[in-house]
């Protein structure tokens, strides 16, 4: 089982860093009665802790959670058939329940037309409390919505907060990562607990850490693989290879590739995957040998839009990503020939000679040894 499943909060007491914002949805539900506004929005970054946040304080409470994908019910009859009627009618064992509708900002194009209409109209008849969700505080579907809520706006969660829940699910698994370790993920991190969690549970020891950790002081390349495969989001999409080198590109490319039926199920998803893979390579090798850079905004698009775009939903299980063969071997010979110099150095100073001479000719002691 995955860690963010796993230690996805069962109480208030389980969250880390989120107490005012946890306070202010605990107070709506328990006043919800006296409430001019009957639902709340929650808005911030993923990983931030909003969908968690719902759950943990109706378990607290002993409230049922009633959930609703708005990207699934898209248009004015499946929103009034399914939220609508959950708004009204009583739970079989009559507890007292929440609605949640997840990513509201996931209503778009012609497939949603009256959705937004449909949410604002049950919003103001439901008799149980409304909580939504959304990524993107300025969505245009969110600016009919806004004055009929209470908007409670979600940061990245702090350092130290993300630090706190590496040490707490240490221990809860027995991992036995330094410190200094825990410190390096939650410093990745950024913020995102999910990322945080996928990144514990992706390392067998600190030397796992320090790889990941040396890799990601010039390119995160877990973070682009993420965003490609966990996100639908077109702005998502667009923004993943921002902080790329395009002369490392190709690189990308590999490691996408690489992983595509690590995260994809669906056979179709999969060849669909490769096929935007494959033209990526295409644009890319044309501007290694021709130098047509102008072929580079279809390179990148074809590696992000065309893959992430490629799957029906986000899978929701932890992906274990495996470095490419190739890059995985250079990464390998270079850390045996950092591991060889450093010898050298050492036997350099028992035998006087240079370094290069000892490599020259004492080499097979060294590896050996």
């Amino acid at each position: 089982m995955n860690f963010v499943d796993k230690y996805n909060p069962k109480s208030v007491k389980e969250l880390f860093g989120l107490d005012e914002n946890v306070k202010i949805i605990s107070d709506f539900v328990d006043n919800f009665k006296n409430e001019k506004k009957k639902a709340v929005l929650l808005v911030g970054p993923e990983g931030s802790g909003k969908t968690s946040s719902v759950y943990a304080v109706a378990n607290s409470k002993g409230y049922d959670v009633i959930e609703v994908n708005a990207s699934d019910k898209r248009n004015a009859d499946n929103i009034h058939n399914v939220v609508g009627n959950a708004s009204k009618q009583a739970t079989l064992l009559a507890r007292p329940k929440i609605i949640l509708i997840d990513e509201i900002d996931g209503l778009y194009g012609n497939a949603d037309r009256g959705g937004v209409a449909e949410i604002n109209k049950v919003v103001k008849e439901t008799y149980y409390p409304i909580i939504m969700t959304a990524n993107d505080e300025y969505s245009d579907k969110l600016q009919s919505i806004k004055p009929n809520v209470q908007v409670i706006k979600f940061k990245k969660r702090g350092y130290w907060d993300v630090f706190k829940l590496l040490k707490y699910v240490c221990e809860k698994e027995g991992l036995t990562l330094s410190t200094i370790s825990l410190k390096k993920i939650a410093s990745l991190a950024q913020g995102d607990v999910r990322s945080a969690l996928n990144d514990l549970q992706n390392v067998k020891g600190d030397a796992d850490v320090d790889e990941l950790f040396e890799r990601a002081k010039t390119v995160n390349i877990f973070d682009v693989l993420k965003m490609v495969f966990k996100s639908k989001s077109l702005d998502t999409l667009n923004e993943s290879l921002d902080n790329f080198d395009d002369l490392e590109l190709k690189d990308v490319n590999l490691w996408i590739a690489e992983n595509i039926i690590n995260e994809y199920e669906d056979p179709i998803e999969v060849r669909e995957a490769y096929d935007w893979a494959s033209r990526a390579d295409v644009f890319l090798g044309r501007i290694e040998k021709r130098q047509y850079w102008r072929f580079l905004v279809y390179a990148k698009a074809c590696m992000t839009l065309g893959i992430g775009l490629s799957k029906k939903e986000m899978y929701k299980k932890f992906s274990h990503y495996q470095t490419p063969v190739k890059i995985s071997k250079l990464f390998k010979n270079s850390k045996i020939r950092r591991e060889l110099k450093e010898k050298a150095l050492t036997f350099s100073k028992i035998v006087h000679c240079s370094a290069h001479k000892v490599l020259e000719y004492y080499q097979q002691f060294l590896s050996s040894n």
